[in-house]
């Protein structure tokens, strides 16, 4: 008898092989089996995933925002009340003592800080001005009649004892008052000299400037008052609490 030619085609051994189909069955079963492992460990790992990501965020805000606090000198509140406005002059806790400045590398740094004390006669015993400009005594060092020269022609820089402005005060007395009240005029006022001085002791690198322009507090105090006041038709007086500052003074210079 004639073997069939078709017996001979290679791939006719493929055609039904019951041992082949059972080995490939059983390997189709061993691949579901697998995957069926790999997705359930798949399901199993991921809360665990999620809750390891959630606490590493966690812990990295944490880290910024004791980083932020550290770094970030603190501000002081400036409250309003009533029809007066309240200036950024001292109190308690004044923001010109060296407790304020940031603790980084800045103008401050490897320069002395001299003070005034916390009364008019401490400040007086000191050799201590009193800066209407700033409305803070400060050590004779710092004292700059120049800008306090240019912030009087102004003419707005009356003070008076009482709020509707109708009890001048002496400017030899204005120091020795705990507050005083001047006009929104006189806080505008203010507030461009100060920057004024700031920017020309910081580009001319000057090595002795008080404690008030190197602060944050009154950048940020005048900068939310003239955002405040712009546009408006406030004319309440301003109430001004006389402070003591400082001077810093760095080491190359001779007014140690």
């Amino acid at each position: 008898m004639e073997t069939k030619q078709e017996d001979h085609e290679p791939f006719l051994g493929f055609r039904d092989d019951p041992n082949k189909r059972i080995s490939n069955e059983h390997e189709e079963m061993d691949n579901d089996s697998s995957r069926r492992r790999q997705q359930q460990a798949l399901r199993t790992s991921r809360p665990g995933r999620l809750l390891r990501d959630v606490l590493v965020c966690l812990a990295t805000s944490l880290l910024w925002v004791a980083a932020f606090y550290l770094l970030v000198p603190k501000s002081l509140n400036r409250h309003t009340g009533g029809n007066v406005t309240e200036g950024e002059g001292g109190g308690d806790r004044t923001p010109t003592s060296s407790d304020y400045i940031a603790a980084f590398h800045n103008v401050t740094t490897n320069a002395e800080f001299i003070s005034c004390g916390n009364s008019t006669v401490e400040a007086k015993k000191m050799n201590c001005k009193y800066d209407t400009l700033l409305n803070y005594w400060v050590p004779s060092q710092c004292y700059d009649r120049e800008f306090e020269t240019e912030y009087k022609d102004d003419d707005s820089w009356n003070a008076f004892a009482d709020q509707n402005l109708t009890q001048p005060i002496a400017a030899e007395a204005m120091g020795d008052q705990e507050v005083y009240y001047t006009s929104i005029r006189d806080h505008l006022n203010h507030c461009s000299m100060l920057w004024k001085k700031q920017f020309w002791t910081l580009f001319e690198e000057r090595t002795v400037f008080d404690a008030i322009i190197v602060n944050s507090f009154h950048t940020e105090h005048c900068a939310d008052f003239l955002k405040d006041i712009y546009g408006s038709n406030r004319t309440e007086a301003t109430l001004v609490r006389v402070g003591f500052s400082g001077c810093w003074v760095r080491s190359n210079s001779k007014e140690v």
